[in-house]
């Protein structure tokens, strides 16, 4: 007797989804206004804005992957997610001003000393944006800096070197696609203002 698969009729449920919020910089400014400096609130924020780690690579950096290079402090860290590519980054005045105190272990760290879970962070970002005011979570900050770079004039490549993706990633020339398309939006209508109908 041939099989037959009983799931076969059952119509698919297909929800769609746009994915992650993506975070813009007035999320980011109410979520920094909002928690005070000195909390782990806002150093786990700076340290994302400094490095736009993935969650489960924010949570493991620590001063064991600072190093220095040309009279500056860098991190370097493998990522956890396939290819698990090694990254390399200066360190931002700012985040070395932020860790400055930190000497052992991780940056984002419990009252207990012991690294945040990886689903643990991410609930509690969620929450502090909550209480900020606005909407976010770790990778809607990580997807917003893909999204604000290019109106700044970064390329694909540095986008790429940032996020540790592939040289060249469809995913980054997605975001400086759509800046662009918006700087000549805003060029065409100024010329479009020009013509006398």
């Amino acid at each position: 007797m041939k099989y037959q698969n009983p799931a076969k009729t059952i119509k698919r449920i297909n929800k769609g989804s746009k994915g992650f919020y993506t975070c813009t910089i007035d999320d980011v400014r109410a979520y920094m206004k909002h928690h005070e400096p000195g909390t782990l609130t806002r150093r786990v924020m700076i340290v994302e804005l400094c490095t736009a780690a993935r969650r489960e690579d924010l949570r493991l950096l620590g001063p064991f992957n600072e190093f220095s290079m040309d009279g500056q402090r860098w991190l370097q860290w493998t990522q956890s997610k396939k290819p698990n590519r090694v990254i390399e980054t200066p360190m931002l005045p700012m985040l070395q001003e932020e860790v400055a105190d930190v000497r052992d272990g991780v940056y984002c760290k419990t009252s207990r000393g012991t690294p945040l879970t990886h689903g643990t962070m991410e609930n509690y970002v969620r929450g502090w944006f909550d209480q900020a005011g606005v909407k976010g979570s770790l990778h809607g900050v990580r997807k917003g800096l893909s999204s604000i770079l290019p109106h700044l004039g970064a390329t694909s490549y540095e986008i790429d070197v940032l996020l540790g993706h592939e040289m060249g990633s469809y995913e980054t020339k997605v975001y400086v696609a759509q800046a662009e398309r918006k700087e000549l939006a805003t060029s065409l209508s100024k010329k479009l203002q020009k013509v006398k109908w």
